[in-house]
């Protein structure tokens, strides 16, 4: 009886430990009635697709799949249409992706994941930095067929202006947030380009944990080839 008792417990723990490098991902899209979603991420700079559940009778979505460390994924409708993803980060654990048929990637819900609502706060100010850019560029376009060369001048000047706020913001962004998974995909896409002691700096407040993440891995191979 005790040995019975002891095989259970291993057969519990080696089930929980399976478990743990698991992500569920619930996905509620309203008015959606038939047809197939995907999941999808990116592996060797291409997008592959993970999983892909057929969907009818407002049938309960459900992707389960392994992740080591919190990392993008999408969620797709029509794999031939890139406007169609719900980008997101991952991580183990449960997380639930509400949205609607009609504003499938415009508005939608994300809950369960904290890197992702990291992540999210991130791209609202980037999206506030591009569309006052997009304001500067459509202003000096004008002002050039108006021939107005003072204010085109000015106007250039505020765009420079936006984008060295922008690289500041990204890089505090970085640096504050070390221990999140977001920090070395911001390195890797914000600065990859940049010298050593900038990214000596954000390599500075990362956790270790966070360096040997998927993301934390590839930024370190960056910083060794400068």
């Amino acid at each position: 009886m005790k040995k019975l008792f002891l095989i259970s417990l291993l057969l519990i723990s080696i089930s929980c430990e399976k478990s743990e490098n698991n992500m569920i991902i619930n996905v509620n899209v309203e008015n959606f009635k038939k047809g197939t979603i995907y999941l999808q991420k990116i592996s060797d700079s291409t997008l592959i697709n993970i999983d892909s559940v057929f969907v009818k009778k407002n049938e309960p979505i459900i992707f389960k799949t392994k992740i080591d460390s919190p990392e993008l994924f999408y969620i797709n409708l029509d794999i031939s249409n890139f406007d169609n993803r719900i980008e997101f980060f991952g991580e183990k654990g449960e997380i639930d992706i509400n949205t609607s048929l009609n504003k499938f990637n415009s508005n939608f819900e994300i809950i369960g994941s904290s890197s992702d609502s990291i992540y999210r706060n991130y791209l609202n100010v980037i999206k506030k930095f591009n569309n006052q850019k997009l304001d500067l560029i459509q202003l000096s376009f004008n002002l050039a067929k108006s021939d107005l060369k003072d204010s085109l001048t000015l106007i250039q000047n505020q765009i420079k202006s936006l984008d060295k706020r922008q690289y500041l913001y990204n890089l505090n962004y970085a640096v504050s947030n070390g221990n999140s998974h977001i920090a070395p995909l911001i390195a890797i896409t914000q600065f990859s380009e940049s010298g050593k002691i900038v990214l000596d700096t954000i390599k500075s407040s990362m956790s270790e944990q966070v360096l040997n993440s998927k993301y934390g891995k590839i930024f370190t191979n960056i910083l060794k080839s400068k």
